[in-house]
């Protein structure tokens, strides 16, 4: 058996009419994409169009930032599914296709394999994307850096759109050189007797 695939995905929206009609859109695949699974497997939209509206369909889970439901902008929504993992991709493209102001920010991880990733859409393209494949343990995330991080404050400023990406990516290198030049990890010595015992 496949294994499950959890999505999490953050849209944040110019209006609040607007991320009301992605959210419904987010349950609807287009007659585009269910000609096109259909096509594939030889079958009639007609007889794939409940199978795929409930694989592709992402149900709200909050709103983003604390501001009141007639004015909030920006929402979460979730999916979790086995494999298809191209026919549910498809539907959020086209959706961030149909709506090129509004930022898509996906978070993706399967946890049996231990990998996981976060990729930013904006106007039907992947614009930025991390992949964290080198897990230490089970289903805990490596080096799965918050590139949404920019993407979220821009956006909240009022800021063009990937305006604050090069100096965000300037900072994180800074960070990551101050901690390379942190020398007290250098000085703490693990014995195999606290080894043993922190995975006893």
């Amino acid at each position: 058996m496949s294994n499950i695939m959890k999505y999490s995905l953050d849209v944040l929206a110019t209006s609040p009419e607007e991320i009301n009609r992605i959210a419904t859109r987010l349950k609807q695949p287009s007659s585009e994409l269910l000609d096109w699974v259909a096509k594939r497997g030889n079958r009639k939209p007609d007889e794939i169009a409940q199978s795929i509206a409930e694989l592709v369909s992402f149900e709200p889970v909050r709103n983003l930032f604390y501001v009141h439901e007639s004015a909030n902008k920006a929402r979460r929504f979730a999916n979790s599914f086995r494999k298809f993992t191209g026919i549910v991709d498809s539907h959020i493209f086209e959706i961030s296709a149909e709506f090129p102001n509004a930022v898509f920010l996906l978070e993706y991880r399967d946890m049996q394999w231990s990998y996981s990733g976060k990729m930013v859409i904006y106007a039907g393209e992947a614009v930025q994307e991390i992949f964290d494949g080198k897990q230490q343990s089970q289903a805990v995330d490596w080096v799965l850096l918050d590139i949404f991080a920019p993407f979220v404050a821009e956006w909240n400023e009022g800021l063009p759109f990937a305006s604050l990406w090069s100096p965000w990516v300037e900072n994180a290198k800074a960070a990551l050189s101050r901690l390379e030049q942190d020398k007290r990890m250098s000085n703490q010595k693990v014995s195999s007797q606290q080894v043993i015992g922190a995975t006893a």
